[in-house]
């Protein structure tokens, strides 16, 4: 079978981490196009992989004929591109958030629904390989009932202020958006859709969006889970950790080794092996067979639209709960 025609619309930080995860799979596929509106930037990105550059995302598609896409974008422009790519029929990944709001990603998977077309959200998470042996673990029974699930994805961001992250017009919102649609996808993951959130979000930067957020969801399988993000800590932390009636697990993103776990009566951690790829070439290598075998993707459209429902039931739940 002959390689895909690979193209990517973005030539940020995250576009980079695209193109450099289908480098990997040069059996699988070939990069053809990189397009922003920056072109200088998407020349710099295409000519490590010997791609075409693009100041125009149309120009791109219509010059390189891609058989899938890559969207690498900030959010205004996820649902017009996602759009038109479903309509010209090309299997499309794209990055997190869906869209800005609830609606955009409902239109966004109503247009791939509409052409048949394949559509993956980019919750990178779900291909990493600790999150895969925690799935795993819950479904062998060893932990027991599942209980609680803590989640903290924690950093200091340096360009808060400065970047269009923090403007809501583009972005949607602030980290809460940003970051914790990855734990809420994690958390539905491992414990099952969430029928409950309660959210609380502060500012401490000169910036109109949230930088720090907090959300207490329950899973309809009546797991709580405690999902917490900062833009603001200085000391980088990103941890998943899992309790069960007959033990918990753990997962350190610090680490270079993989989940550990402890049971009731165990003397001691035992720690799993982690021998895979890191997870956006995961992902890239699932989204690739998915275009190639003509395969539903893991993390479909509804996944998308199942996380943006709790992301706007989290932000009316802080709305509603604050008192100055």
């Amino acid at each position: 079978m002959a390689r895909l025609r690979i193209a990517v619309i973005g030539a940020g930080g995250i576009g980079g981490t695209h193109l450099k995860a289908y480098a990997a799979w040069p059996e699988l596929c070939e990069i053809v196009g990189v397009a922003d509106v920056d072109l200088a930037a998407a020349r710099a990105k295409a000519e490590v992989y010997d791609a075409q550059a693009f100041g125009d995302w149309v120009e791109m598609l219509d010059h390189v004929q891609p058989d899938a896409v890559s969207i690498c974008t900030p959010p205004v422009l996820h649902r017009p591109m996602a759009q038109a790519l479903a309509e010209r029929g090309i299997p499309t990944l794209c990055e997190k958030p869906p869209a800005r709001t609830l609606a955009e990603t409902e239109a966004i998977v109503a247009a791939f629904d509409q052409h048949h077309t394949p559509l993956q959200f980019a919750f990178c998470h779900r291909f990493h390989a600790a999150v895969i042996q925690a799935q795993a673990l819950i479904a062998s029974g060893k932990l027991g009932t599942p209980v609680q699930i803590y989640n903290r994805f924690g950093f200091r961001f340096s360009r808060a202020g400065q970047s269009w992250f923090t403007d809501p017009a583009v972005a949607g919102g602030g980290i809460l958006i940003d970051t914790l649609v990855h734990s809420i996808d994690i958390f539905r993951a491992l414990a099952g859709e969430v029928i409950s959130v309660e959210a609380a979000t502060s500012t401490v930067l000169p910036i109109t969006v949230e930088d720090s957020a907090s959300l207490q969801v329950v899973s309809a399988r009546g797991v709580i889970g405690s999902l917490n993000c900062s833009w603001v800590t200085p000391i980088s932390e990103a941890e998943i950790r899992v309790w069960g009636t007959e033990g918990q697990a753990v997962i350190d993103y610090q680490q270079l080794d993989g989940l550990r776990y402890r049971l009731a009566d165990d003397p001691a951690w035992t720690t799993l092996p982690f021998d895979r790829p890191d997870r956006f070439v995961l992902q890239a290598e699932h989204f690739l067979t998915c275009v190639r075998t003509g395969s539903q993707p893991q993390v479909s459209g509804q996944d998308g639209i199942a996380v943006m429902r709790v992301i706007e039931a989290a932000y009316a739940s802080a709305a509603q709960h604050r008192v100055a």
